[in-house]
C-alpha cells in the first residue's frame, strides 16, 4: 500500500461573482486551453492491503468486528449479518505506548472509548506519523490514488463534474495530499481462531460470502486538497499559504484566487468525510476559515478511524487486491 498525504486547508462555497457569468468565462478559457492541449486515456494499478473508512460506514464498524465480503473486488462490498456475530473478548493494543492494552468485548462504543484514552493529558492527539506529497493532476479521477474505492470518490466526481467529465477546466491542476496517522490500534489472530473453529466459519461461509475481521484500525486525519489555477503552482501556494496564515494580500494574490478553484477532502474520526468545493477569492477565504473549524472538530472524535485492514477468519492471511482505474492526461498538440 502506498503513504502519501495532504495539506491542510479549505475549501466550501462559491465565489462572489454570479454562477452564470463564472461558468461563462470558465467555458471560454477552456476552449483556448483546448485549442493547446488534447485528453488521452491512461490507466494505474496497485495492490492495496489498507482500505479507507467512508461515509458510508455506521456503528457496526469497529475494530474486530466480523464482516462478510462479497466476491466483488477490487469494490470492496462488506455485508455484516447476524450470523456473523459472536461475543468474546479480545486484546487491544495501541501503537502509543503509553497507553496499556486492553481486553473486552468489541463494540462501537467499547472501542469509542479506548480509543478516547490514546489522547494526551490536554486531549489532543499527538501525530505518530505524516505522509505528505504534491503532484500535478489533469482529472479528478487522480483522487482514487489516495482513497482507492471509497464511496467518498462518487461523492467528490459529482461534485466536480461538468458535461459528464471530471477533467480540469483551468490551466493548471495541484493535488497535495496529507495523511497523518496519531495512532494505530491492533488485535491479535490467536483470540479469533479459538472463538471461531473451522466447523465455525464453515457455517459463516457462502458461494460469495467470505467471513474476514477488522483486524488493524488507524486514527488520525487525512486531507486532499485539488486545486484549479490559471497561475502556477508556486504562485497559487504562496497567495493560499498567505490566507492560510491571515498575512495581507497583495493584488497578484488576489487576482491569483479569483482565477482558481479548491475542492477539499477531509476524513478525521467523525462520521461524515467533510468534501466541499469553492471558487474564487471570497469562496476560498470563506471555505478555508470553515475547514480550520471542522479540522479542530475530526481532529478530536474518535467515533471512525480514517482506515483499516481484515484478515480472512478462513485462514487469517491478510486481504489483499490489485485495485486500477482509468483517467484523462492532457497532452500538449503535436
Amino acid at each position: 500500500m502506498k503513504y502519501i498525504v495532504v495539506l491542510l486547508l479549505g475549501l466550501c462555497f462559491l465565489s462572489s461573482c454570479d454562477k452564470e457569468e463564472a461558468d461563462s468565462k470558465l467555458e471560454i478559457e477552456s476552449s483556448t486551453t483546448a485549442a493547446k492541449y488534447h485528453f488521452i486515456g491512461r490507466s494505474v494499478g496497485f495492490s492495496v492491503s489498507q482500505m479507507y473508512v467512508d461515509s458510508t460506514m455506521g456503528e457496526d464498524f469497529y475494530l474486530g468486528s466480523v464482516w462478510g465480503l462479497k466476491d466483488t473486488l477490487p469494490n470492496l462490498s462488506l455485508i455484516s449479518p447476524e450470523k456473523y456475530r459472536k461475543a468474546f473478548k479480545i486484546a487491544v493494543k495501541s501503537s502509543n505506548s503509553v497507553h496499556k492494552a486492553g481486553k473486552f468485548v468489541p463494540s462501537f462504543t467499547r472501542m469509542r472509548d479506548y480509543a478516547r484514552k490514546n489522547q494526551d493529558r490536554d486531549g489532543v492527539s499527538v501525530t505518530s506519523s505524516t505522509g505528505y506529497s504534491v503532484a500535478d493532476f489533469f482529472d479528478y479521477r487522480a483522487i482514487r490514488y489516495y482513497l482507492n474505492n471509497s464511496a467518498d470518490v462518487n461523492t467528490v466526481l459529482r461534485l466536480v463534474k461538468h458535461n459528464d467529465s471530471t477533467t480540469i477546466r483551468r490551466k493548471y491542476g495541484y493535488l497535495m495530499h496529507n495523511e497523518s496517522i496519531a495512532f494505530t490500534l491492533m488485535t491479535q489472530f490467536n483470540e479469533f481462531s479459538a472463538a471461531f473453529s473451522r466447523k465455525d466459519v464453515g457455517q459463516r461461509e457462502s458461494s460469495d460470502l467470505k467471513p474476514y475481521y477488522v483486524n488493524c484500525v488507524n486514527y488520525g486525519t487525512h486531507t486532499i486538497l485539488m486545486a484549479e489555477s490559471d497561475y502556477p503552482r508556486a504562485d497559487f501556494e504562496g497567495a493560499l499559504d498567505k490566507l492560510q496564515t491571515g498575512q495581507p494580500l497583495t493584488p497578484i494574490d488576489v487576482a491569483i484566487l479569483e482565477e482558481s478553484d479548491l475542492l477539499i477532502y477531509l476524513r478525521g474520526g467523525a462520521k461524515d468525510s467533510y468534501i466541499k468545493q469553492a471558487s474564487g477569492l471570497l469562496g476560498i477565504k470563506t471555505l478555508i476559515t470553515e475547514f480550520h473549524k471542522e479540522r479542530k472538530v475530526q481532529q478530536n472524535k474518535f467515533d471512525f478511524p480514517i482506515s483499516y485492514s481484515l484478515r480472512s477468519l478462513a485462514d487469517f492471511s491478510l486481504l489483499k487486491f490489485w485495485y486500477s482505474y482509468d483517467f484523462l492526461e492532457r497532452v500538449e498538440k503535436e
